[in-house]
């Protein structure tokens, strides 16, 4: 029987809480067969259309523009990483969403005006705001038309990764006043970003894989998200190529026969659950099955539950961090 083969009829032994999200086959089709890869825009300025002395014209991400006022007094954010980006510009706002985790200590007392994907529209347009932010999701899109009955702006973005994160600085910058204080802190982030890679660089890539875990299913991460992102700042090579990138989407099911053929050097897990009874239970898993123990992952030990606060929440200014975090995890062994 061939090696691959066999091993992927083992790795199907597997827990179910482990592979229900995977694909259980990869003939013929690919899982997201006639897609064009789409990759991360990088440039900063790209979504700024037009500037005046007391406004910007803003590109959201259907390719509507909207024209947002400068020095907003009334603001409602409707995400906490998008809350504490805000803030870190200078901002304040007057509403945010439901939350007590990783929001900003000026904003802890603030009124709630439901959950990022079910904010209530009586209690928002009660406050009469200048400005609401949210995520581009279905259930803020809903309420537009109610903000332009009422004469309030609105935006609203796709918050993924650190191009995302520098494009949202220098717009929040810009409507805060604090385009001077933010471009030193994108400067001098960009030097760190820089001898990070720079301490790295010459070194042999590694091939890695990166999966996101719930309680139900485990999936895979492609190019343009957060933790996909920071791999190639850092010459890693994701193994699920960039084909399989959507403009829409940042994890996939993938082919669990391609995953044990394709033998990560590493493999790095972003989780929902607690990140230290995840590695405890997967450590056990890894033990007693024959096709993970077989990976190289796994024999050189080198599969990491990676920390919530740099990968699955926004590290915003935290992000030299994080990728310090990653580089060690990557090259530690070789550097």
């Amino acid at each position: 029987m061939n090696s691959c083969i066999r091993r992927a009829v083992l790795f199907c032994l597997i827990p179910t809480v482990l592979l229900s999200g995977f694909s259980t086959a990869f003939a013929g089709k690919s899982p997201v067969d006639g897609i064009i890869g789409v990759l991360p825009e990088q440039s900063v300025s790209h979504r700024i259309i037009d500037e005046t002395p007391e406004k910007i014209l803003w590109a959201l991400p259907d390719k509507r523009n909207v024209w947002l006022t400068k020095g907003p007094k009334r603001v409602v954010v409707l995400l906490t990483s998008l809350l504490n980006l805000w803030y870190e510009t200078g901002g304040q706002a007057i509403a945010r969403c439901s939350g007590k985790l990783h929001v900003p200590e000026q904003a802890l007392g603030l009124p709630e005006v439901g959950t990022f994907n079910n904010p209530n529209s009586e209690r928002i347009i009660a406050l009469q705001p200048d400005l609401v932010i949210a995520s581009n999701l279905p259930a803020f899109r809903r309420l537009i038309p109610l903000l332009e009955e009422n004469k309030i702006e609105y935006a609203y973005f796709d918050y993924v990764n650190f191009y995302d994160y520098n494009r949202l600085l220098t717009l929040f910058s810009k409507l805060n006043h604090t385009e001077e204080k933010v471009r030193q802190i994108q400067e001098e982030m960009r030097a760190k970003v820089k001898a990070i890679q720079n301490s790295v660089k010459g070194l042999k890539p590694p091939r890695v894989l990166v999966t996101f875990s719930t309680a139900n299913s485990i999936s895979c991460e492609v190019s343009g998200s957060q933790t996909c992102v920071m791999l190639s700042m850092l010459g890693a090579e994701n193994i699920i190529p960039d084909r399989f990138a959507t403009k829409n989407r940042t994890r996939i099911h993938f082919s669990l026969e391609r995953i044990v053929c394709l033998d990560p050097d590493i493999i790095l897990l972003n989780t929902m659950g607690e990140v230290d009874e995840c590695r405890e239970r997967l450590e056990t898993e890894f033990a007693d099955n024959q096709a993970w123990a077989g990976l190289r992952a796994i024999k050189e030990n080198r599969f990491f539950v990676l920390p919530k606060e740099y990968f699955l929440y926004k590290p915003n200014a935290r992000f030299p961090d994080a990728l310090q975090y990653l580089a060690d995890l990557l090259y530690g062994k070789m550097k």
